[in-house]
């Protein structure tokens, strides 16, 4: 297989035939309702993301782009020290250069390499959300396995009023707030593996970001910085959502929570939409929190099911471990 096509990692220049080839695949996968990815979005995700990334692709002897195996780079702080996971993302085969699921095909010849690169620089977690035939594939050859189906936490948002503390405000802004380093650095001792969600993190993923999608909110008591939060008002991975996706407070402070959820259901009104939606980790206290107020359990099988797959390099992680200890939000995903 290899012998017909030309195997490296991403050089400069390369995405004109990579956008070529995503559209064509993914065009195909989503039909009618499939905006074409463009130029700014693909510099967006890969070059300017200040962790680096991780590409590694297939060529035809024509300069056609017949594959994709890639990643996008998440900086992480846990209790073994800082850390890289890879988030697997926009993975494809032109569908002139498909085999079948009975034989390795392109697919897989494309993603060794690129899992030895991420071995080999140190990376700890490879992890996504694959469809159900990558994941097939995945977890015949690539040692893919299976952290858990994410399950979404949903909330009407027609149904009466929410009212936060009155000592804590919340505010829309349309920049990271310059302190949030030091609210990060106050509250990342409460988890022990997450994203380090500093300032340059958040204006890489919502600021930097193509578009006008998100919004985001901070919360203030007498003037120090509490909490912040990032809303998708309009998103439709369920149906009517105005989506929280990412989230950074003290775990305990509760209202801090109830200020940020007031201001999330808010703006989810004025939007018109109809269901408040987040993602946490299963055995997280937000998770638990969020059901307290009204929020209930809506699995990812009753819309487009979601599996949260990984692959470990760290010698001290386990899956076990990452299933109790990983906390994450849908802002570590592609899937907002």
């Amino acid at each position: 297989m290899s012998d017909e096509y030309t195997l490296r990692f991403y050089q400069e220049g390369d995405e004109v035939e990579i956008l070529k080839t995503f559209n064509r695949v993914f065009g195909d996968v989503w039909g009618e309702g499939f905006v074409p990815r463009t130029l700014e979005h693909w510099e967006w995700e890969f070059p300017l993301c200040p962790y680096g990334n991780r590409i590694a692709l297939a060529f035809t002897d024509d300069g056609t782009c017949a594959a994709q195996y890639a990643g996008v780079v998440y900086p992480m702080t846990t209790a073994f020290g800082d850390c890289n996971f890879i988030h697997i993302a926009d993975n494809m085969v032109h569908p002139d250069h498909r085999r079948g699921l009975k034989k390795k095909g392109l697919f897989v010849t494309a993603a060794y390499p690129w899992f030895d690169l991420c071995r080999d620089l140190g990376d700890a977690v490879l992890y996504g959300y694959p469809v159900p035939k990558n994941e097939r594939i995945g977890t015949r050859y690539l040692e893919y396995y299976r952290l858990r189906v994410v399950d979404y936490l949903c909330r009407d948002l027609t149904d009466g009023s929410v009212e936060g503390p009155g000592d804590v405000e919340v505010t829309q802004v349309s920049s990271v707030p310059t302190d949030v380093d030091q609210l990060f650095a106050r509250v990342a001792g409460e988890k022990n593996c997450q994203t380090r969600r500093t300032a340059e993190y958040l204006n890489w993923r919502y600021v930097m970001a193509p578009g006008d999608e998100y919004e985001l909110l901070e919360a203030r008591r007498h003037g120090r910085l509490c909490g912040f939060a990032v809303l998708r008002p309009v998103h439709e991975l369920v149906p009517g959502a105005c989506t929280i996706c990412d989230w950074l407070a003290p775990e305990r402070d509760l209202e801090v929570m109830d200020a940020l959820i007031a201001k999330a259901t808010e703006r989810g009104r004025e939007h018109g939409r109809r269901r408040l939606l987040a993602v946490f980790a299963n055995p997280s206290p937000e998770f638990a929190n969020l059901l307290e107020r009204g929020f209930d359990v809506t699995e990812s099988t009753d819309f487009e099911e979601r599996r949260l797959t990984h692959r470990i390099y760290h010698p001290q992680m386990t899956t076990e471990w990452l299933q109790e200890n990983w906390w994450y939000t849908l802002g570590d995903s592609d899937l907002v």
